[in-house]
């Protein structure tokens, strides 16, 4: 049986678009695990950025309680170093401990951070990372 002398290029530019197709679904497959990769990295840098700077704050109170007993908070803090701010809300006093709570948004991550110390001493009684406020 003889081929026809057309037909003969066919199957080779048929093999390589396939085998193109192939290489590129691959390409395609490793570069976007590698660009999640990228993102979930840098998400968890900002994450760590914020917790960072949300526990600046509270030390920031803890500084300010120690110097005022009467301080009551509600204020922001610029941290001079990369520009970034949090929140302190205001001291709630539920004796004998005070609750401090700070957050922080460093690119669209944020950090609540809850405080409770001893009023008199402000020795740590608790320390926890919440939702919201």
């Amino acid at each position: 049986m003889k081929s026809n002398p057309h037909n003969r290029g066919y199957i080779a530019i048929t093999s390589a678009i396939i085998l193109s197709f192939l290489i590129m679904a691959v390409s395609i497959a490793l570069g976007s695990s590698a660009i999640l990769t990228r993102l979930s990295v840098l998400d968890l840098t900002a994450k760590r950025s914020s917790f960072f700077v949300a526990r600046t704050c509270l030390e920031r109170a803890l500084l300010e309680l120690a110097l005022d007993g009467n301080y009551a908070g509600n204020t922001t803090v610029v941290i001079e170093e990369g520009g970034n701010q949090c929140t302190l809300y205001t001291i709630e006093s539920s004796p004998p401990n005070k609750i401090i709570k700070a957050r922080a948004q460093i690119t669209g991550v944020t950090t609540n951070l809850k405080l409770t110390v001893d009023s008199t001493t402000l020795a740590t009684v608790s320390f926890e990372e919440v939702g919201s406020f």
